[in-house]
């Protein structure tokens, strides 16, 4: 619930703020490292992870394959994480 979210994300004194992964195959394997990267270091520096918007390269869809990839990066995170969208995450111009 909100609550719970709410109380994960206040003990975060500190962010790892990144943007513009644009993540389509022919980038993947370098928006995978980046994410392992960027997870690393919020666990050295005892931080959450806020990104930016534009994850995505191509609007309007994602490919299973990059998407299945990045689920399964992301889901080894374990720190308090915020992901605001960018025009590139948006189905069309009207969001």
């Amino acid at each position: 619930n909100i609550r719970q979210v709410r109380n994960c994300h206040s003990k975060c004194n500190k962010w790892v703020v990144f943007s513009d992964l644009h993540v389509m195959p022919s980038t993947l394997s370098t928006c995978l490292k980046v994410l392992d990267f960027v997870h690393a270091t919020a666990l050295r520096r005892n931080a959450g992870i806020m990104f930016l918007g534009d994850f995505w390269h191509h609007r309007g869809f994602v490919r299973v394959d990059c998407l299945n990839a990045v689920l399964e990066a992301m889901g080894k995170w374990k720190v308090p994480s915020i992901m605001i969208p960018g025009n590139h995450d948006q189905i069309d111009w009207r969001g």
